[in-house]
C-alpha cells in the first residue's frame, strides 16, 4: 500500500510530456547515511546508470525544454540527469562514470563555489556536522531554544527554522553555531567526499567535460520564497555572474535552492536571463503550465534501487510507454 501512494505521488507530479527528470546531489565511496542520506554510494549510482542506459533515452535539461515547449513527447521513455550543490564529488566520483557510460548531465551550483571559504560546504551539512558530533545539544539560537534539534516552543525544526530566516539572520546563526561548537575541526573528521563543494579551479575543470552542463543553484542556498524579493534578486544576478564569469560561459538554467519558488521568483529569474528553470515538485496550480519549469525525482539513499527503478518504470506505464 505504501509503494502504491508513493508510486502515485509520482506519477502526478510528472509533466505530461513523458520525460522525467531525476535530481541527484552526490556519490560517494560509501554510504554516508550516518552524515546525511543525500548521497548514493558509487556501486548504486553505476547500477542506475547501466540500467538507464539500457531502458531509456537519456538527453540534457535544454533538450527536455525543447520537448516541453513544441508540445511533442519523446519516441521512448526518456529521461534527465541533474545534480545540486556543487559537491566536489560530482567532479571525483560522478564525472568519470558519465565518461565510462556516455552520460550527459546538468549540475546546478551554488555561486558561492567561486569564493574563498572558512568551510568549503553549504549550511545544510553544518547542521548535519552538528547533529553527528553533538546529538543530544540543547541549542540556544535567535531567541530559542532547541531541544533534540526542535524548538521547545514550536516544533519548529533547526533546519526549518534557518529556512524561513532572513539572509542575515540565518548568516549569522550559522556563523554562531561554527564558532561556538569548532566546526571548522570537527567537520575536517568526516570524509571530505561528504561534504565538500568545489572550488573556482575545480569547477572550471569540472565544466569543460562535453557531458557537463552548469546551471545556477542560487548564490549562498537561500530559501528564495522565503526571503524578501530584493534579497532573492540579489542573490540570483550574484548567482549567475559569479558562475559565468568562473567558467566562461552562459549559465542558462536555475534549479531553486530547496525547491523553495513562488510566481515572483519565477518572474525575477526569467528576467535576469535564466532561460529555463527547475522545481523539486510543483508548487503552484499552474506550474504544469508554465513553460520556463519543469518539476524532478529526488533520488537519495533512503530510497532502495530496486524501489527507485519500479518507481520510474510505474511512472512511465501510466503514460503508455511499456
Amino acid at each position: 500500500m505504501l509503494m502504491a501512494f508513493k508510486c502515485d505521488k509520482i506519477v502526478r507530479n510528472i509533466t505530461n510530456h513523458s520525460i522525467l527528470n531525476l535530481m541527484y546531489h552526490g556519490v560517494v565511496l560509501k554510504n554516508s547515511d550516518f552524515f546525511s542520506p543525500r548521497h548514493i554510494t558509487i556501486d548504486q549510482f553505476e547500477r542506475h546508470l547501466v540500467y538507464f542506459r539500457r531502458e531509456f533515452d537519456i538527453i540534457s535539461i535544454p533538450e527536455a525544454f525543447e520537448y516541453r515547449k513544441s508540445g511533442y513527447k519523446p519516441p521512448r521513455r526518456t529521461l534527465t540527469i541533474s545534480f545540486d550543490d556543487g559537491y566536489l564529488n560530482n567532479l571525483n566520483i560522478v564525472l568519470p562514470l558519465l565518461e565510462k557510460y556516455n552520460v550527459k548531465s546538468t549540475f546546478f551550483i551554488p555561486g558561492i563555489c567561486t569564493e574563498e571559504l572558512e568551510i568549503r560546504t553549504l549550511w545544510p551539512d553544518i547542521i548535519a556536522c552538528l547533529r553527528h558530533f553533538y546529538p543530544n545539544e540543547i541549542i540556544e539560537l535567535e531567541n530559542r531554544r532547541f531541544v533534540n534539534y526542535y524548538d521547545v516552543e514550536t516544533r519548529l525544526s533547526l533546519v526549518d527554522f534557518l529556512k524561513i530566516c532572513e539572509p542575515d539572520v540565518r548568516d549569522h546563526s550559522i556563523n554562531q553555531l561554527i564558532n561556538k561548537y569548532n566546526i571548522s575541526h570537527k567537520i575536517k573528521s568526516v570524509p571530505d567526499e561528504i561534504w565538500k563543494i568545489m572550488n573556482t579551479e575545480e569547477l572550471i575543470r569540472f565544466s569543460k567535460s562535453p557531458l557537463v552542463e552548469i546551471g545556477s543553484h542560487g548564490h549562498a542556498h537561500y530559501n528564495l520564497a522565503n526571503i524578501n524579493l530584493t534579497d532573492a534578486q540579489i542573490d540570483l544576478k550574484n548567482s549567475k555572474e559569479s558562475l559565468q564569469k568562473a567558467i566562461n560561459k552562459e549559465i542558462k538554467g536555475i534549479a531553486f535552492p530547496d525547491g523553495s519558488y513562488n510566481p515572483q521568483i519565477k518572474d525575477i529569474s526569467e528576467k535576469l536571463g535564466y532561460y529555463y528553470q527547475m522545481a523539486v515538485k510543483y508548487r503552484f496550480s499552474d506550474d504544469k503550465n508554465d513553460l520556463r519549469i519543469l518539476d524532478r525525482h529526488c533520488v537519495s539513499s533512503t530510497t532502495t534501487y530496486e524501489a527507485n527503478m519500479m518507481l520510474i518504470n510505474y511512472s512511465f506505464k501510466n503514460q503508455g510507454f511499456n
